[in-house]
This record gives C-alpha cells, structure tokens and sequence, in this order.
C-alpha cells in the first residue's frame, strides 16, 4: 500500500445475547455501574468499557480484536448467568491511525478536491472518502486518522487512495 501503514488503535462491538441482559443483574453479578438507563463494566485484562445497553445488548469499546471483544463478552455473560451460546457480535466502526511519511499541503488539497476540506478547528484536511465510505482526517505533519469504516482492509483502501490522489495532484511535500 504504497508504504503506508494503517494501525487499528480501536473498534466497537454489539454483543447481542440470546437472551437480553438485565441491567439489574449485570450491576448484582458483574460491578455494572448504573445511571438507570445503561450500565457500565469496566474490564481490566484485556482493557475494554463495556456498556450494557436499554435493549439488553452489550457494547464493548477499547479493544481492536474480535476474538478478545468475544473472550470479553462470554466471560461477563457467564458472571451475569446468561448462556454463550447463541452469541451474535457485529462489528461496529474502527478508529485507525497510520502516517504517509510526507508532509501534507492542506490548502492545495482542499483547493483541487470537491471531497475534502480544510477543517479549521482541527488545522486538518478533512476528506469524506465516499466511495469507501469513511471520513479521514490528516494533518499537515502527515499523520492521519480514518473514522467511520467498520473493515481494516477497507480503511486500508481508502488511506492508499487518497495518498495516491494527493500524490499526483502534487499535495504531498
């Protein structure tokens, strides 16, 4: 991919059970801390936050790995007395990382593409790379974020390609 590699720093996960969590339960079996809505368990080994949804579905930030964010939530299902089996976990949106090695010329980018922008706020480009679905944000330092993308290799997609536009449109120093 040109060079650039893209670092998972986080993903989310839905757990959905087969049978709905009671938040009463998670608090009693598992240390949920409750605002009466939501719950919330802190995991320590591996870290991770997971929170117990209204619908009785766990949600677990923090980790980057399925297999973990699995491990995570059969062992808290098990501590509330809720069977493993029948477990569904969908992926949820990934925060990654990577850098292009290169500094980036924000205005000139910003100028010669109708996806991205210079966000002021963030002194950052701004990039909806909508043919991958996903918001990438990269600074002048060549540092970048991708958000929004749900697959690695997708995200992977959209960080080569739009390094490869701002390459040829002369927008990396």
């Amino acid at each position: 991919m040109s060079g650039v590699e893209i670092e998972i720093e986080t993903q989310s996960f839905r757990v959905i059970p087969s049978e709905p969590v009671n938040l009463t339960d998670a608090v009693k079996f598992a240390g949920a801390r409750s605002n009466g809505a939501f719950g919330v368990i802190e995991h320590e080994e591996p870290r991770a936050l997971i929170v117990v949804d209204i619908d009785g579905s766990l949600l677990i930030h923090g980790i980057s790995n399925l297999e973990a964010a699995s491990l995570i939530a059969k062992e808290t299902l098990l501590r509330i007395g809720i069977s493993e089996s029948g477990l569904v976990i969908e992926r949820g949106e990934v925060l990654a990382s990577f850098s292009v090695g290169r500094a980036v010329l924000i205005g000139l980018a910003a100028e010669r593409f109708k996806d991205a922008d210079y966000d002021l706020r963030l002194d950052a480009l701004r990039i909806v790379a909508k043919r991958h679905n996903c918001t990438i944000l990269l600074f002048n330092n060549g540092r970048g974020i991708v958000m929004g993308q749900s697959s690695r290799k997708v995200a992977e997609m959209a960080v080569s390609h739009w390094v490869s536009e701002l390459s040829e449109e002369g927008a990396l120093a």
